[in-house]
């Protein structure tokens, strides 16, 4: 892809009409061969997935679904937070191309005026002593139809809506350009270098919450930072408790009790 510039040497661009998931793609490659620098692209998915195993829900030509495979020079242990320093690095293309106030909501998804605009999804395969392969999938909704934004539970929104109206070939590049650095910067430095970014754009920063873990409720207070490990600390009533993965739902604010 010429967009790409310098960079273009450093990913492998395939580009499919239709796929089952394009992290599931990344996954059959792993199994034969190196995936570091492969992007699997697709107009639609069958079978993509968000955390949990939730459905991705999709319209032919209506997204930018892709994922991409890196060989991180790290151990696993060293990955907490990836998905939003990622985060970090799609919202700031996004501003970079007029659309203004982006926002994230722990620990991976993208929102525009508090509606789901997209979402991340990090995956780790083949770890070794020293080394592991990652497959950053993202799915960001372009153009939806009506129909389709009902078929999503939550409220959802897309980059039409945004007053975007660009090519989603370019908008690739630009993420894959913004990636390139943010992977090269999270290998030596981790999360830390990303945290103030991400705090300026967490939609439920200092807003009362609910954390959920399959479907239960398992603690609820205020969000009041994000740790060097991209852990979401929480203010409840017995104190500050951390947590690595659940999933955050706005709770009217009022005084914790």
């Amino acid at each position: 892809m010429g967009l790409l510039g310098a960079l273009s040497s450093r990913f492998r661009i395939e580009v499919y009409p239709a796929i089952d998931s394009t992290s599931n793609e990344l996954k059959r490659r792993a199994s034969g061969g190196a995936i570091d620098g492969l992007v699997i692209a697709a107009e639609t998915q069958s079978a993509g997935r968000g955390r949990h195993g939730r459905t991705w829900v999709d319209q032919p030509g209506g997204s930018l679904l892709f994922s991409l495979g890196w060989n991180a020079p790290v151990p696993a242990i060293r990955l907490a937070g990836l998905s939003l320093a990622v985060g970090v690095a799609v919202c700031t293309v996004l501003e970079r191309q007029g659309i203004a106030r982006t926002q994230l909501k722990w620990p991976n998804d993208l929102l525009f005026r508090h509606c789901k605009l997209g979402g991340i999804l990090v995956e780790t395969i083949n770890p070794q002593a020293n080394a592991i392969d990652v497959i950053i999938g993202i799915g960001i909704n372009v153009r939806l139809d009506e129909s389709v934004r009902d078929a999503v539970a939550a409220p959802v929104t897309d980059l039409s809506a945004a007053g975007w109206a660009g090519e989603r070939h370019a908008l690739l590049a630009a993420i894959l350009l913004e990636l390139a650095p943010t992977l090269d910067r999270f290998a030596l430095e981790g999360f830390h270098p990303f945290r103030a970014a991400w705090l300026a754009r967490h939609a439920l920063q200092q807003r009362n919450v609910t954390i959920w873990s399959s479907g239960h409720e398992i603690a609820a207070g205020k969000a009041i930072d994000i740790d060097g490990d991209g852990a979401l600390l929480l203010q409840t009533p017995t104190g500050v408790r951390r947590f690595l993965s659940g999933e955050l739902t706005l709770r009217p604010d009022r005084p914790d009790r």
